[in-house]
């Protein structure tokens, strides 16, 4: 008896941390879209920026940090830069 309530909690709490991760995921490409439209996710004005932006060489995906400069939120997005730059084991330059 005690087997199928400890699967059954379980289930549950891994179904959880699922759903969690499923919705911070959709949260985080809404202020996103929002964010490439030069808007920001807080206060809703056109007063969003890169504050910085550092390249992930030939795995082709940056990380680019927004600022708002009328509330100073700040957030990390990791943003697909394009092609590739490699070719087998080296970068090309």
């Amino acid at each position: 008896m005690y087997n199928i309530l400890t699967f059954i909690f379980v289930i549950v709490i891994f179904g959880g941390l699922v759903w969690a991760y499923f919705y911070y995921l959709k949260e985080k490409a809404g202020k996103l879209q929002l964010i490439e439209q030069g808007i920001c996710p807080e206060c809703r004005e056109k007063t969003i920026e890169v504050a910085d932006q550092k390249g992930g060489g030939c795995s082709g995906v940056n990380l680019v940090q927004f600022e708002c400069t009328n509330c100073n939120y700040t957030d990390s997005f990791s943003i697909g830069g394009g092609s590739s730059c490699c070719s087998g084991d080296s970068c090309k330059r």
